[in-house]
């Protein structure tokens, strides 16, 4: 329990004890120590708790707060309304930006087709362009090759035709010296 509690509990046994105390003049009725019952009842005002305080100043300002309030929920309707008319000029514009971007998207991808259309071309005729050029240099590295093993045929031929005839010479000086060697037996 708060601090505050414990103490309202203190000065209602206090209270009590003073009532207790009190000296009966008339059913229902008593005197009491008059210093005590104020020094009781001042104390009950400081040991209020603030939310209890505070309820009290609310509720001797409420015509106050209520006046406060309705003047608030009137501000709240007039901006209600005024964003009501702001809506409804935007809901109007916002059609018209709405008709405008439709157009403009249109637009836009119209203009992507035919972009994609002139790549697409672009893109065929590079392709028929390289294929050529494939053909092109296939045919020519074919030619190419034919004339070098032509020249490499030719020089083997050179060379083969070296060789037999210089198996063909030395045959010959093998004959002659066999043919020395008897006629000098």
């Amino acid at each position: 329990m708060s601090d505050k509690m414990n103490r309202i509990y203190e000065l209602l046994g206090e209270l009590d004890a003073l009532m207790q105390d009190g000296i009966p003049i008339l059913p229902g009725r008593i005197i009491v120590n008059q210093k005590e019952l104020y020094k009781i009842t001042h104390a009950f005002e400081e040991t209020v708790p603030e939310e209890i305080q505070d309820a009290r100043i609310i509720i001797n300002k409420k015509d106050e707060i209520i006046q406060e309030a309705k003047l608030h929920a009137e501000r709240i309707i007039q901006d209600a309304e005024n964003e009501r008319y702001n809506l409804l000029n935007e809901s109007n514009l916002s059609k018209a930006m709405e008709e405008h971007a439709e157009k403009f998207r249109q637009s836009v991808f119209e203009e992507c087709q035919q972009i994609k259309m002139q790549a697409f071309n672009e893109a065929q005729e590079l392709r028929l362009n390289a294929k050529n050029e494939a053909i092109n240099l296939k045919d020519n590295s074919q030619r190419y090759a034919q004339e070098v093993l032509a020249k490499l045929e030719q020089v083997l031929n050179s060379l083969y035709q070296d060789v037999m005839n210089n198996q063909q010479q030395l045959q010959e000086m093998k004959t002659s010296e066999s043919m020395q060697k008897l006629g000098n037996e």
